[in-house]
């Protein structure tokens, strides 16, 4: 009798099991029911912004569901990642993550999450270099690196300059330039590349560093002019412009990437098809060549590689921060 109740409750335990495995095969294999919103956390017009609409269309056709693409800026970003860690955990809320808001946790006292725990990895999709820019209406005098280092130390009050925002890849470089070189810069953030954009236009700024993607257009019109770029090797988009090393400065500069994620609790099975559909989109190449035209290079990582790359980076940007004393005051 007991042998007989023992083998009812396995078996019924097995049933439970099989039972909870088809639905969760049919959870995915109906994914996704509903419009999907990508929080992109900056302004229309940046780097972040542009490769999210370039992605959202042909990545919602392979989905066959709407990808609805919602700006919600501030705060270097972290606004609209701390919203994508509130949403439910369904698949149905993505955010494109980019430097600002991975740094922020290590530059900011009021940003508290976890780059590393509070939300997945679903995968990379483009990198793209970091350019100096100046206006030459403004700030004729400066052609290249060694001019505007001359012009910083010659300044009484020295210059100020803008990036995407406080953390970001460009800010933490050009601060780590300054204190190597001992120079006089005053940053000036702004809530994402296009306003920056807009102040350098104005003269408001003596100088940008941001992504190539943003200032394209306006240095094709030569309203802005570019004096250094953060590659290894010249880049193919703008062949003219030398990079930091080849004018001598050798402080470490990186690349800017951009990437999807989604709330940590969001199914693995779920997590995989959307890295398996991203990775779909990014082989098609008129997707390629919008990017790249875009000033982005496609480059895709899938989750697992994607969430390693956001460990290591998070890691190199904490240390930076560290040794150069830029975490911001309360």
């Amino acid at each position: 009798m007991r042998t007989l109740l023992k083998l009812s409750l396995i078996s019924s335990a097995f049933l439970g099991l099989a039972g909870m495995h088809s639905s969760t095969l049919a959870q995915v294999d109906n994914f996704p029911t509903k419009p999907i919103t990508q929080i992109v956390p900056f302004p229309p017009g940046g780097s972040t912004d542009i490769s999210s609409r370039i992605l959202a269309e042909a990545l919602g056709k392979e989905l066959k569901q709407t990808i609805v693409i919602e700006n919600k800026s501030g705060a270097s970003g972290t606004i609209g990642i701390n919203q994508l860690i509130r949403s439910n955990a369904d698949g149905h809320t993505m955010a494109t993550l980019s430097a600002p808001a991975l740094t922020a946790p290590y530059i900011l006292p009021s940003v508290s999450y976890d780059p590393n725990k509070d939300f997945k990895a679903v995968g990379m999709f483009y990198i793209t270099p970091i350019v100096v820019t100046v206006n030459p209406k403004y700030q004729s005098k400066i052609t290249d690196l060694a001019s505007l280092i001359e012009a910083s130390k010659n300044s009484k009050d020295g210059l100020n300059y803008t990036t995407a925002g406080v953390g970001s890849t460009a800010h933490l470089t050009i601060e780590t330039i300054k204190k190597d070189l001992g120079l006089k810069l005053t940053h000036i953030p702004f809530r994402g590349t296009a306003p920056a954009v807009t102040a350098l236009l104005a003269g408001e700024v003596d100088f940008l560093y941001a992504e190539v993607a943003p200032v394209l257009g306006q240095i094709k019109a030569g309203s802005l002019k570019p004096i250094a770029i953060g590659t290894s090797e010249r880049f193919a988009l703008l062949p003219d412009v030398p990079t930091f090393k080849e004018q001598n400065i050798t402080t470490e500069t990186s690349l800017s990437w951009g990437g999807i994620v989604v709330p940590k609790d969001t199914p693995d099975d779920i997590v995989q098809k959307l890295s398996s559909s991203l990775k779909t989109v990014m082989e098609n190449k008129d997707i390629q060549e919008k990017l790249s035209s875009a000033g982005l290079q496609p480059h895709f990582q899938d989750y697992a590689k994607f969430q390693q790359t956001i460990a290591t980076d998070s890691g190199f940007w904490a240390k930076v921060i560290k040794e150069n004393d830029l975490k911001q005051k309360d």
